[in-house]
């Protein structure tokens, strides 16, 4: 019996061993793992120049670009992504390695980037601001950040009065407030695909005279108003693998007259009363 004893103890004490061993090889692995990171910034030393307007161009004499790939530990994609947005008027970065494990953050300095693209970068939040009273951003015109964690819509976005383009694809948001978008008046591309979408919705009237776009394909949407979305340039409409989506409130040909129609036979559970007299 003590024999037995002895070598069921000598034996659970091995497997805590292993089993310490294994967390800490582990734990190691995530400490050093390693991502790719391409990025390019451009920074423009003369910022007299104040909104951004159509056909905007750096000036080539106040230009300076850069461009890198790396293969670096979480702290230094962090530290890249913590570069001095004084003077930058466009950071662009994406990756391509497996980023579950990449855990990242983003603030966005008002009135500085014209464009800021982050791709897949393991980015948990996101947010623009601080804003000093009643100030708004006239210069941010594209915001992609596709391919990352975000479950919530930036604070600060209703303060963009220049954005064409959000892209906004393969998050984690379950809500858009579309009326946080009401002073992108120019809007022209919305792209919300491969959410977790249950709510898109507005309190207030919207008008996006330029929105040309709009993509709310794989998600999970029950119900679609678009009473309140005024957007007569819109041709470009996306909402298909909505699979509990049967019908979309307010919507007719004469509202939204470039849009094609919707397939009968798609991938969302069309009321065909209804599809029948929109199409």
């Amino acid at each position: 019996m003590t024999v037995t004893l002895a070598a069921t103890i000598c034996l659970l004490l091995l497997l805590v061993g292993i089993g310490s061993d294994a967390a800490q090889r582990s734990s190691t692995k995530v400490a050093t793992q390693r991502y790719h990171l391409e990025w390019n910034r451009m920074q423009e030393t003369d910022q007299s120049w104040r909104c951004w307007t159509e056909g905007y161009r750096p000036n080539a004499a106040n230009a300076n670009k850069m461009h890198e790939t790396t293969n670096g530990t979480e702290a230094e994609v962090r530290r890249i992504l913590g570069f001095n947005q004084s003077s930058t008027v466009l950071f662009m970065a994406n990756s391509n390695s497996d980023n579950q494990n990449l855990r990242t953050e983003f603030t966005v300095t008002p009135n500085r980037m014209v464009r800021l693209t982050l791709d897949n970068v393991g980015l948990e939040r996101l947010q623009i601001g601080p804003f000093v009273g009643n100030e708004n951003d006239c210069r941010l015109a594209d915001l992609s950040v596709p391919r990352n964690r975000l479950s919530e819509v930036p604070q600060g976005l209703e303060r963009l009065t220049v954005l064409r383009k959000l892209d906004m694809r393969q998050n984690a948001l379950v809500r858009f407030p579309l009326d946080r978008l009401r002073k992108a008046t120019q809007l022209k591309r919305l792209l919300l695909a491969h959410n977790q979408l249950e709510a898109f919705v507005t309190e207030d009237l919207v008008t996006f005279e330029a929105l040309q776009e709009l993509d709310l394909s794989h998600n999970r949407l029950k119900t679609l108003d678009s009473t309140r979305w005024s957007a007569p340039a819109l041709a470009s409409f996306h909402v298909d693998h909505n699979r509990m989506l049967n019908a979309i409130e307010g919507w007719s040909k004469t509202r939204f007259p470039l849009v094609r129609g919707f397939d009968p036979a798609g991938t969302n559970n069309w009321n065909q009363t209804w599809l029948k007299s929109v199409q």
